[in-house]
C-alpha cells in the first residue's frame, strides 16, 4: 500500500511537471513569435513609409524588400529550431534589427515631413518701421492717435488691419517710394510706414535718410502668401525663377523684398543639363502689371514673387509658373550641408565682406559663410555687378554638381531640407521634387551646368519706385537677351 502511494505521488509529480513544461514552452513559444512579429513589423513600417515618400526607384525599393525578407527569413530559422541558445541570438539579432529599424523609419518619417513643409506655402512675415521727421514731436505710436500717417499703396490692408489693433490714425496712400518720403518731408503726413526692406532700400539710394528720420516702433504684419500654381512637369524640361532676397534678416523669407538675385533656371532631364541665366538687379525694365514708368528689375520684389517672376518673363518672352526663392541664411546652411563646395575664381583678391579671407585665382574650398561672401563679392571686379551674378551661378553650379553626383547627398536629404527652413520657399509640388529626386537617384547622372548673362549699359534714369531722382540703372542690351533667348530655347529642345 505504501509503494502505491509513493508511485502516485510520482505520477501525480510527473504530471505536474509536464503540465508546467508545457505550460512554459507555451510561453516560450508566445515569446519567439513575438519577436518574429517584431521584426516583420518593424520592417513593414519602414517599407510602407519608404513607398509612400516615393524617391527612392524601382530597382533599389526591390532591393529593400529582398534584403528586408531575407532578414525575415533568417530570423524566423534562427527562433523555430529547438536549440534555445541559437533562438536567443535569435531573439538578439531581432532586437538589433528592430532597433535599426525603427530609428530608420523615424528619420524616413521626418525627411518627408520636413519636405512636405518645405513645399507647403509659407505665411509671409514682414516688419514695418513707423517714422517720423527727426526734429518732429513725435515719440511713439501712441502720440499718432488722429494724425495721418503715408503708406504705400501695394500691401496696405494687412498694415492697416494690424495698426488698427494699436492706435486709430488716418492714412494717405502713395504709389511710389519717392513720393512717400517727399510726402512726409513737405509734412503732407506726420509720419510713414515702410517696411525694413524698403527701408534698406531707401538708405542704399540716400544715405542721408537715416539721419532724416527717427524710429517711433516697429510693427510685424504676418499675411498670406500668393497663391501660384506650378504646371511643370519634371519629366519634359522646364524653366524655374530664380531669386535671392537682399535681406539680413534671416528669421523667414517674405513673399516681397528686393530681389538681388535673378536667375532663370532652364532644366532639361533628359539631357541632363541646366541652363541658368542671370539678369543684373539694376536692369531697367517694364514692371508686370505696373504700367507706366520703368523700374529697377530689383524693385519688382516689392510687389510680389509673381511681380519679380512675370517682369523676368517678359524680358525673354518666355513661361514661368515656377520658382524658388531664398535669402541669405538658405545658401550657407546648404552649402554647410554638403560639407562645402569648390568654386574656381578667376580672380586673386581680399574679400570684403568676409574679412581676413584670401581669394585665391583657381580653385577655392569654401564653407556656407565663404560661399555667400563669395557671392555678394563686386567690389573686387572691375564689373562689378556683372562678376557677382557670374559667381553666384558659379556658386549653384557647384551646389548642383556635389549634391547630384554624390548619393551620400542625395540619401540624407532630410539633413539638408532641415538646414534651408524657413530660408527657402517655392511653389514646387511634391511629387515634383520627389520625382527629381527618385530620377537622380536612379541614374547619378552627372549634370551638365551652363551659365551666361544679359548685360547692359550703364546709365541714369528716374523710376517707378523713385520718380523724381535720378537713379542708376543697367539699360539692356538686346543682343544679349536675343542671344539668350536662343539658348533657352536650344536647352530646352534638348539640342
Amino acid at each position: 500500500m505504501v509503494a502505491g502511494y509513493i508511485r502516485g505521488d510520482e505520477m501525480t509529480k510527473k504530471k505536474s511537471e509536464n503540465k508546467e513544461e508545457k505550460k512554459s514552452n507555451k510561453k516560450y513559444l508566445i515569446v519567439k513569435v513575438m519577436f518574429l512579429i517584431l521584426s516583420l513589423v518593424s520592417s513593414i513600417m519602414v517599407l510602407v513609409s519608404v513607398i509612400s515618400g516615393n524617391i527612392l526607384p524601382s530597382k533599389y525599393l526591390i532591393i529593400l524588400i529582398a534584403v528586408l525578407g531575407v532578414f525575415n527569413i533568417i530570423f524566423g530559422l534562427l527562433l523555430v529550431v529547438k536549440n534555445k541558445i541559437i533562438n536567443v541570438i535569435g531573439m538578439v539579432l531581432v532586437l538589433i534589427f528592430s532597433i535599426v529599424m525603427f530609428i530608420g523609419f523615424g528619420y524616413v518619417s521626418k525627411t518627408f515631413d520636413n519636405l512636405r513643409e518645405l513645399v507647403a506655402p509659407n505665411e509671409e512675415i514682414l516688419n514695418y518701421y513707423i517714422l517720423s521727421l527727426s526734429d518732429g514731436e513725435y515719440e511713439n505710436i501712441q502720440q499718432l492717435e488722429g494724425k495721418v500717417v503715408g503708406i504705400l499703396e501695394q500691401g496696405s490692408e494687412e498694415l492697416i488691419e494690424e495698426l488698427n489693433k494699436e492706435t486709430n490714425i488716418e492714412y494717405k496712400k502713395y504709389t511710389s517710394i519717392g513720393d512717400l518720403i517727399y510726402g512726409l518731408e513737405l509734412k503732407e503726413v506726420d509720419a510713414i510706414i515702410v517696411s525694413s526692406t524698403v527701408y534698406d532700400l531707401i538708405l542704399e539710394e540716400n544715405g542721408s535718410f537715416e539721419n532724416l528720420v527717427k524710429k517711433l516702433g516697429e510693427v510685424v504684419v504676418t499675411g498670406k502668401p500668393e497663391k501660384i500654381e506650378s504646371d511643370i512637369n519634371v519629366g519634359d524640361s522646364f524653366i524655374l525663377y530664380i531669386s535671392g532676397l537682399d535681406s539680413r534678416d534671416t528669421s523667414a523669407v517674405a513673399t516681397t523684398g528686393l530681389s538681388d538675385v535673378n536667375i532663370v533656371a532652364v532644366v532639361n532631364p533628359t539631357t541632363h543639363k541646366v541652363l541658368l541665366v542671370n539678369i543684373p538687379r539694376d536692369y531697367y525694365v517694364d514692371v508686370y502689371g505696373r504700367p507706366g514708368m520703368k523700374d529697377k528689375l530689383t524693385h519688382a520684389g516689392l510687389y510680389g514673387t509673381n511681380t519679380s517672376m512675370k517682369t523676368v518673363a517678359n524680358i525673354f518672352d518666355i513661361n514661368i509658373n515656377t520658382y524658388v526663392k531664398v535669402n541669405f541664411k538658405a545658401l550657407t546652411n546648404i552649402v554647410d550641408a554638403i560639407d562645402g563646395i569648390d568654386v574656381y575664381s578667376d580672380t586673386a583678391f581680399n574679400s570684403f565682406h568676409k574679412k581676413g579671407w584670401y581669394v585665391k585665382k583657381g580653385m577655392n574650398h569654401m564653407d556656407g559663410e565663404k560661399a555667400l561672401a563669395y557671392s555678394r563679392e563686386r567690389y573686387a571686379y572691375a564689373s562689378g555687378d556683372r562678376h557677382r551674378g557670374k559667381n553666384q551661378q558659379d556658386v549653384i553650379a557647384a551646389i548642383i554638381k556635389k549634391v547630384s553626383q554624390n548619393k551620400q547627398y542625395l540619401l540624407k536629404y532630410n539633413d539638408i531640407l532641415t538646414s534651408i527652413q524657413p530660408y527657402f520657399t517655392t511653389n514646387f509640388e511634391l511629387e515634383d521634387v520627389q520625382e527629381l529626386v527618385k530620377n537622380q537617384i536612379d541614374t547619378l547622372s552627372p549634370w551638365v551646368v551652363e551659365s551666361i548673362s544679359v548685360d547692359g549699359a550703364n546709365g541714369q534714369n528716374y523710376t517707378a519706385s523713385f520718380p523724381k531722382s535720378l537713379t542708376y540703372v543697367m539699360v539692356p542690351n538686346q543682343t544679349t537677351i536675343d542671344n539668350a533667348k536662343a539658348k533657352i530655347n536650344q536647352v530646352m529642345r534638348g539640342a
